[in-house]
């Protein structure tokens, strides 16, 4: 497909196009749809249904239409175009067995237009927000506050209530070691990125659980209220624990966290109703053939989007059979998903999802470099304006939805019949336990996740 100019750019043409939907230079100015094809399948078939015609994504973005917008008049919409004949030769329709219609996207990838209807929409977005957040789900926040464990419901009724960060709650001893952490840290950080072609095992997972070194309480975090911390959340963890320093799941415990059963239940029917024989029909992949019968999701990341966030390109490999599908939900505002190959130098294809949106990944999908470079302000569905009949718990999960987008994505790590060794683990002691003398001991060190453990362990701390 057509890719960018790469007029003396050492980027990848997966970095280029991330750096044009990303691109805020112009104020006012969004990124073109017309420079590269889009596939954007899940378009309404009259285009004053379509949000994001109405939120001017397909409008002119030349200087006049600009200046325009800088004297405070209304965004031009323009022609919405019609569908790409390039893009379109490229995707296969295929027919679910619920009688939904699925598109092959890319190999072993499926996007289900608007399979959830607004009512499933509107009562996932708030389960995401009300249920998944709850203890014992691990937050981007349990890092670095000593959260209530009733988060959502505070932020419901404008709590005044201060929350602590929990660097504030160690001792003197304690904070010296995490600032020492943290200098360390600081200099050495590198990112870890996991290759296309990388299968782990079990004892790979093992050492990523030995050598973990968790995250770091923030010295510069403060005080904060339950909705100033809500627009600060970006993931809650569903199921086994993903250990986002190694990129392995953590296995320290027996069992994973209880999986909510209906999202298990949604992404079980989903994958069930997929013909997985056309999906695969030019593939000798054969392992697509046990998915109806054994797929489970036993882990999940909720992503919540505010509107300038990003996700850069990366794949998930973590899991031990990483060619089993992967269901993602869109939910909210409209994004920019990008949707590449096993390398960033092949021009990735831009997909507009919506919310309502199911796209699988599997077998060579699962390759894929894929990311988020842009939510698409101003195309939040109607259905998501609040109501006055609405309880207070959707009223709060509408008005968070005015400025952000919630992706909720379901993966099985344990392929079926794969029995887990039951080795005893010898103590370790992690790189963050910080001691004053140049011997670390169990006696004179403390680790700082040993700090965060018990500070996530809150309901003495909150009754």
């Amino acid at each position: 497909m057509p890719s960018l100019p790469d007029i003396d750019s050492p980027h990848t043409a997966f970095r280029r196009t991330e750096k044009h939907f990303k691109s805020r230079v112009v104020k006012y100015a969004l990124p073109s749809l017309r420079t590269l094809p889009v596939l954007d399948l899940s378009r309404p078939d009259d285009h004053e249904d379509d949000e994001v015609w109405k939120a001017g994504w397909w409008g002119p973005q030349d200087v006049d239409s600009l200046q325009r917008l800088r004297k405070g008049k209304e965004r031009e919409r323009g022609e919405r175009p019609d569908l790409d004949v390039g893009l379109l030769k490229s995707v296969r329709q295929v027919t679910l067995e619920d009688g939904d219609v699925g598109w092959v996207v890319a190999p072993g990838c499926i996007l289900i237009p608007q399979y959830l209807s607004p009512s499933q929409q509107l009562q996932l977005s708030q389960s995401a927000l009300e249920q998944y957040t709850l203890p014992p789900n691990p937050l981007s926040l349990s890092a670095h506050y000593v959260l209530p464990p009733n988060l959502f419901h505070l932020h419901s009724i404008d709590s005044p209530l201060l929350i602590k960060p929990i660097y504030s709650t160690l001792s003197e001893e304690e904070k010296e070691r995490a600032l020492i952490a943290q200098e360390r840290a600081g200099g050495n950080r590198t990112m870890v990125d996991t290759k296309p072609e990388v299968v782990v095992d079990f004892e790979d997972v093992l050492e990523g659980n030995r050598i973990n070194e968790g995250i770091i309480p923030s010295s510069k975090a403060g005080l904060r209220t339950a909705k100033e911390l809500m627009k600060e959340l970006r993931w809650a963890n569903l199921g086994w624990v993903y250990q986002w320093s190694t990129k392995s799941y953590d296995f320290t415990n027996p069992e994973p966290i209880p999986f909510p059963t209906p999202l298990a239940q949604l992404c079980t029917n989903i994958v069930k109703s997929i013909p997985w024989s056309e999906v695969y029909k030019d593939s000798k992949d054969i392992s697509w053939k046990s998915w109806k019968e054994d797929y489970v999701p036993d882990t999940g990341i909720v992503n919540f989007y505010q509107l300038k966030d990003t996700l850069m390109g990366h794949v998930d490999r973590a899991e031990l059979d990483p060619s089993r599908p992967l269901v993602s939900i869109s939910l909210g505002h409209s994004t920019i998903f990008l949707l590449g190959s096993s390398t960033r130098n092949d021009q990735p294809i831009p997909l507009i999802l919506r919310s309502g949106d199911i796209l699988i990944m599997s077998g060579p999908g699962r390759k894929a470099y894929h990311g988020v470079p842009r939510i698409m302000e101003g195309t939040l569905p109607s259905h998501f304006t609040p109501s006055s009949d609405d309880s207070l718990s959707m009223k709060t999960t509408k008005e968070f939805l005015q400025t952000a987008r919630i992706n909720i994505n379901a993966r099985q790590v344990f392929p079926p019949g794969f029995v887990r060794p039951n080795p005893t683990p010898s103590p370790v002691v992690h790189s963050e336990s910080i001691s004053t003398s140049s011997t670390l001991t169990p006696t004179s060190s403390v680790s700082i996740n040993d700090m965060i453990t018990r500070c996530m362990n809150v309901s003495s701390y909150w009754s």
